[in-house]
């Protein structure tokens, strides 16, 4: 996908999570390179150079040539308060999208307990099973295990790991962020389809 065919709320949003990231790996060493940088941010050199050209274009960081070549990083003042801006702006989108998760998984609960469904077991690979777990606390539903379809998973907050498709539950929820679909795929060879639900929050 090109730059141009990403819409402009998900463009600024990856422009400012780029960012914070390079911010941050400069205020912790100045020796950085744009090398280093995109090897540790996982991203192409040229996209690295093009961010950090952009901040320095707007004076958020400042270039100092030293011997051999190379080259040395600073944050300026104006550096300092655009990472603090970003880390502020990252931490409140983090909580909204905590807050708009566990409603999600809240409002599946309560529609399965409807359903006459009283325990269910997650399936996922990352934070959002500790969401869903949270989610169920207190709830009409109770979180009887957690299966990762694609690999190891971890027992969280006490709910025990278990073999994807255990008999243990009446529903399978997915609780995966980045690869709901994946797991889903997983899981379904394993257990019936009718038997797989996912939060609204969550691509179908």
């Amino acid at each position: 996908m090109t730059q141009t065919n990403v819409p402009a709320s998900r463009r600024a949003a990856e422009d400012a999570a780029r960012f914070r990231e390079i911010f941050e790996h400069i205020e912790r060493s100045d020796a950085v390179n744009q090398r280093g940088l995109a090897a540790e941010l996982g991203v192409a050199l040229g996209l690295v150079n093009a961010y950090v050209a952009r901040a320095v274009d707007k004076g958020w960081v400042k270039v100092q040539h030293i011997p051999a070549r190379r080259y040395r990083y600073y944050l300026t003042p104006k550096g300092f308060a655009e990472k603090s801006r970003l880390t502020l702006q990252y931490l409140n989108d983090s909580f909204v999208a905590l807050r708009r998760a566990r409603a999600s998984f809240e409002r599946l609960y309560d529609a399965l307990a409807k359903e006459g469904v009283r325990r269910v077991a997650l399936a996922g690979d990352d934070d959002l099973v500790d969401i869903a777990v949270l989610a169920a606390l207190g709830g009409p539903v109770e979180v009887v295990g957690v299966a990762n379809p694609l690999g190891p998973a971890r027992r969280t907050r006490g709910v025990p790991v278990v073999e994807p498709g255990a008999g243990i539950a009446e529903v399978w929820v997915i609780a995966s962020t980045k690869r709901a679909r994946e797991v889903r795929a997983a899981l379904s060879s394993v257990v019936p389809g009718a038997r797989i639900v996912a939060p609204d929050v969550l691509p179908r």
